[in-house]
């Protein structure tokens, strides 16, 4: 479990539980398709047995291996989106990366609050904001989780700090130095929602890509057969 964020490490086991049910599911259809789509390519070879058999295997592992990546794929993305939806993760996991970001240790006093950076800085140069983000990035990762809930973990993260890099940047660019705090507020009243929407549009386009590429990959292959039979 990651340090500075123990917490939530029941939530990631329940993230975990989500990821592997999307996981099945999706390779599930898409080994069906597969079968499907075996079919149609030996139907249209079954006068030649045997260029019919190695067509519909092809067809079939192309599926298998599909559905293995792509599962994959969406099973860590409906994880991360079931965890910013229902247990605002993302707003969870930038309070834990500031907090590291700004030096503040939950034994602190309030008014005892903040490091060097919080309380010296109106703004903070954007090379120094960068690399406090990445060492705050890899202070709040741990290694020892398992391998599934590693991969969420990893992931989230590196959803989180680009999020965060990109806002450390236009913050750079408008105002020449990054406010930390500001952004802090700002990034916690809505990452959530903006992780969910980057999220959705990256797995979008995934599906779009397999719906077309797998069946017209095995038509090519079934017809590049036919003409070289014939």
């Amino acid at each position: 479990m990651m340090s500075g964020l123990r917490s939530i490490g029941g939530n990631l086991a329940a993230l975990a539980g989500v990821a592997l049910r999307s996981f099945v599911a999706t390779f599930l259809i898409l080994l069906g398709s597969g079968v499907l789509l075996a079919g149609a390519s030996y139907f249209f070879l079954r006068d030649h047995p045997l260029y019919a058999v190695i067509a519909a295997g092809v067809a079939l592992v192309e599926s298998v291996v599909a559905g293995v990546v792509f599962g994959g794929k969406r099973a860590i993305v409906m994880a991360l989106a079931h965890g910013f939806r229902s247990l605002g993760l993302g707003r969870r996991v930038v309070g834990a990366v500031f907090d590291r970001l700004l030096g503040i240790a939950p034994d602190q006093e309030f008014g005892e609050r903040g490091g060097g950076i919080a309380r010296h800085l109106e703004r903070l140069p954007l090379a120094r904001a960068e690399q406090g983000l990445a060492q705050a990035i890899h202070q709040v990762t741990d290694d020892g989780s398992g391998w599934l809930r590693s991969r969420i973990e990893r992931r989230l993260l590196d959803t989180v700090a680009k999020v965060t890099l990109a806002r450390f940047r236009q913050e750079g660019a408008k105002h020449g130095g990054v406010d930390l705090v500001a952004v802090r507020a700002d990034l916690e009243s809505r990452v959530d929602d903006l992780l969910v929407a980057k999220l959705r549009a990256g797995l979008n386009l995934w599906t779009i890509l397999l719906i077309l590429g797998l069946p017209l990959t095995v038509g090519v292959q079934t017809y590049i057969l036919m003409a070289y039979i014939k």
